[in-house]
């Protein structure tokens, strides 16, 4: 059986063909944050307003915003919680929504509700696939967990501090792999679920990590082509309000946040659709031709 490969040419092509679905995972990504916002304006906004714009550093403005903060950690933390898990189920019906259209549709006409309601006929099978990778993540980091606290005691016995570090470092690491392999087998496997005769999200996520493990290099490589600049776009408007004053509150800050949310939308996207089956579509597309 060939295993399809990644394309990333494929998937800005398509991310580009399918405008409306990354205007609607940005539209929706902004909305879901808006109650984490709200508390953090209502809480420190006013305050960090008035503090001079130099003279502090950087270590005390932090301190005083994490005073600020204190008393509205457990709002913070529900609206947080909160909105991730709506990211989450908004990302599932998308994923649902753009392979059943792009399997089954022979890609002709672009609609927006179509896809949606696509999504949402076939949401609970892709929702299972997520949580597979999630109870997948959270297995590997236990065992991680567990190794290391069983190592932990004789690497103190043992040696000094270079150990114990080497050790910390080999766990955040492995546990790093793990995030990445279960996305990416996450990745593969939901359009590997959009087959008309798979029903079993578990054996579509093996068969995507699977896949990965086949190719490391090609899963890897895709995925650095669209998470650097999704990233950079992503932290870039942050990182410029907290060095120049400039940006700090003026329009020119909010034209950044809304140009890195644009762009961090369509890699995501983009990263989605270059996992596509893309040696099947094509095949499909060149038989329809005359």
């Amino acid at each position: 059986m060939t295993i399809p490969r990644p394309s990333w040419s494929f998937g800005f092509r398509t991310a580009v063909e399918l405008w409306r679905v990354v205007a609607a995972v940005f539209v929706v990504s902004t909305i879901v944050f808006v109650p984490v916002q709200v508390v953090l304006w209502s809480a420190a906004g006013e305050a960090l307003g008035h503090l001079p714009g130099d003279g502090l550093p950087d270590g005390e403005i932090l301190l005083i915003l994490i005073e600020l903060l204190g008393p509205v950690w457990p709002a913070l933390a529900i609206a947080a919680v909160s909105g991730w898990f709506a990211l989450w189920l908004w990302t599932v019906l998308w994923h649902a929504g753009v392979v059943r259209w792009l399997v089954f549709s022979g890609r002709r006409g672009v609609r927006l509700a179509e896809i949606l309601s696509r999504g949402v006929l076939h949401w609970w099978r892709w929702a299972r696939l997520g949580l597979t990778s999630v109870v997948a993540i959270g297995l590997g980091h236990t065992v991680i967990a567990v190794v290391f606290g069983a190592f932990q005691d004789r690497a103190v016995n043992s040696t000094t501090g270079p150990m114990l570090g080497l050790w910390l470092v080999t766990a955040v690491v492995l546990a790093a792999v793990v995030v990445v392999l279960s996305w990416l087998a996450g990745l593969r496997g939901a359009w590997l679920l959009g087959e008309s005769a798979r029903r079993s999200a578990v054996l579509a996520w093996f068969a995507g990590l699977w896949q990965t493990i086949r190719q490391p290099l090609r899963s890897l490589l895709t995925l650095a082509l669209w998470a650097l600049p999704g990233l950079a776009a992503a932290v870039g408007p942050t990182f410029l309000a907290w060095q120049f004053e400039i940006f700090r509150g003026t329009i020119p800050s909010a034209v950044l946040g809304l140009g890195g949310g644009l762009i961090t939308s369509f890699c995501l996207v983009g990263l989605f659709l270059s996992f596509a089956p893309i040696t099947g579509l094509e095949r499909e597309e060149s038989s329809e031709k005359p």
